[in-house]
């Protein structure tokens, strides 16, 4: 799940595309629980954003491989945080 916000933000359901567009430097803004036990990553709606996800999904957004695995880490981090 993907969408723009009025709010000029972005928002991604999925850890895996969120951790590729944060490690190539596009602006998480924060976290937000939406039903259940879910959350949305939340970005600042920047130029480039929605193309960068589109490269992700389709397979031909290259990322530095230490950068993405350093935002995996942090975005689990806020996961557990939020879980508890």
């Amino acid at each position: 799940m993907q969408h723009e916000t009025l709010l000029n933000t972005f928002e991604l359901a999925d850890l895996g595309a969120a951790a590729a567009i944060a490690s190539i430097g596009f602006k998480l803004l924060g976290l937000e629980p939406t039903d259940g036990r879910r959350v949305v990553f939340v970005f600042q709606n920047e130029p480039g954003i929605g193309e960068a996800i589109e490269r992700f999904w389709s397979g031909q957004l290259t990322v530095d491989a230490l950068a993405y695995f350093g935002a995996v880490k942090l975005l689990k981090s806020r996961l557990h945080a939020i879980a508890r």
